[in-house]
């Protein structure tokens, strides 16, 4: 009836199948063993690259930060180079030059330790200007933030942690304080709310104090810019707003050359390198998934050696050599199928668990479990082809003579 059904000589795939099953539950903890080297294999490579693709995301994550339309210009160092960087920055002939600029704020960033009240902490003190709270996205807490008529002004807006630690709760730092920075008092005029720290910008706004950048000269005897913030109207014009940045820093007279940066490129190179990242982690893990392999083309080569005589009995009764391969093959792939569900629970757990106690949102890599899983058939059919095509070429005569 089954060889009516399939439409061709043979047992049909459902008793192949039932014979597998009942074939490695005989083997007992042989097959349990290579059961599990093909779920560990599996198991890696799922777990392995969704920690990459993770990974990867917390670091983009952080960079889009920054937004797709802002741009960083530094003054590096080159050697030879002795000019100094830029002391001051004509910002409204710098806006009224380059139109597609929206925003702009110069950077200059002095370290030093403040006491308030018997508190002490140590802060950035950041010279810059009004553009700033937009470039950054800063929300204020209390007060407000830098304005362009603050210039000639010692006033100061202070990051969340620098407020936090030099007050307390009985006495919190409040507007109109004024705290001693290198000598001069500077009025507190505005408390910025807590924001994470943008890695292009030089600067963590938490513990920093904002002065206005002409008053750093009462701090620094020679103060230059280290880094210029700018925020373009739209992405569209991010390219092109970068190269007449440069080309504008460049005619300022007698300072170092500026190299801009714009985020969005920084965030393809990124997504670049998470791919190969995520390449090299599967790769690892098919190393894994390559000895569970090995291993199941072990147990199943003492499968067929053990069962020679019912080879040779069954092929005496009608079966051919294409009914031998594919009953050592169902084994086979009963064996990675089982092994990949198994490996594909552990794999997600196990890089379920890595990725919160890292702190991270967790996000499913779009193409892990069918990888994990089709590859670990792969590898299992691959390494088991061979213990089948041995146990179908036997003699049956040969077989029967076997003890």
């Amino acid at each position: 009836m089954a060889e009516q059904q399939a439409g061709r000589p043979g047992p049909f795939l459902l008793q192949p199948l039932i014979e597998s099953l009942d074939s490695l539950r005989l083997l007992g903890r042989r097959s349990l063993l290579a059961l599990l080297g093909i779920a560990v294999g599996c198991a890696a490579v799922i777990a392995l690259l969704n920690i990459g693709h993770n990974a990867a995301n917390e670091s983009i994550r952080t960079f889009k930060g920054l937004g797709t339309n802002t741009l960083v210009a530094i003054f590096p160092h080159s050697p030879g180079d002795d000019r100094p960087g830029p002391t001051q920055l004509d910002v409204q002939a710098l806006r009224t030059t380059l139109p597609m600029i929206e925003h702009i704020a110069p950077l200059i960033l002095h370290s030093t330790h403040i006491q308030h009240r018997g508190q002490t902490v140590n802060a950035i003190v950041a010279g810059t200007g009004s553009g700033l709270v937009n470039v950054l996205e800063l929300q204020l807490e209390h007060g407000r933030f830098l304005s362009d008529f603050d210039r000639h002004a010692t006033y100061a807006v202070v990051g969340a942690r620098v407020a936090r630690v030099l007050g307390h709760p009985s006495s919190p730092l409040q507007l109109g304080d004024r705290l001693p920075i290198e000598g001069y008092l500077f009025e507190v005029i505005g408390i910025v709310a807590s924001k994470a720290p943008n890695p292009l910008a030089s600067v963590s706004p938490d513990d920093s104090i904002f002065v206005p950048i002409e008053g750093m000269r009462r701090l620094r005897p020679a103060p230059e810019i280290s880094s210029i913030v700018a925020l373009t109207q739209d992405t569209f014009q991010v390219n092109a707003a970068a190269v007449a940045l440069k080309a504008y820093l460049g005619t300022l007279p007698k300072i170092r050359a500026a190299d801009v940066l714009i985020p969005q490129n920084l965030l393809e190179g990124l997504v670049r390198q998470a791919n190969t990242f995520a390449y090299l982690l599967a790769g690892l893990g098919g190393i894994s998934l390559l000895v569970g392999g090995v291993g199941v083309m072990n147990v199943m080569l003492v499968n067929v050696t053990e069962r020679r005589r019912e080879i040779g009995i069954r092929m005496a009764l009608g079966a051919r050599a294409g009914d031998i391969r594919n009953l050592f093959l169902m084994e086979t792939a009963t064996l990675s199928i089982v092994g990949a569900l198994l490996g594909a629970g552990i794999g997600l757990a196990a890089a379920y668990t890595f990725v919160r106690i890292s702190g991270w949102p967790f996000t499913l890599a779009p193409f892990s479990l069918p990888l994990g899983m089709c590859s670990s058939l792969a590898v299992g059919l691959f390494f088991g082809l061979h213990p089948a095509l041995a146990a179908a070429r036997l003699q049956p005569v040969q077989a029967l003579r076997d003890d």
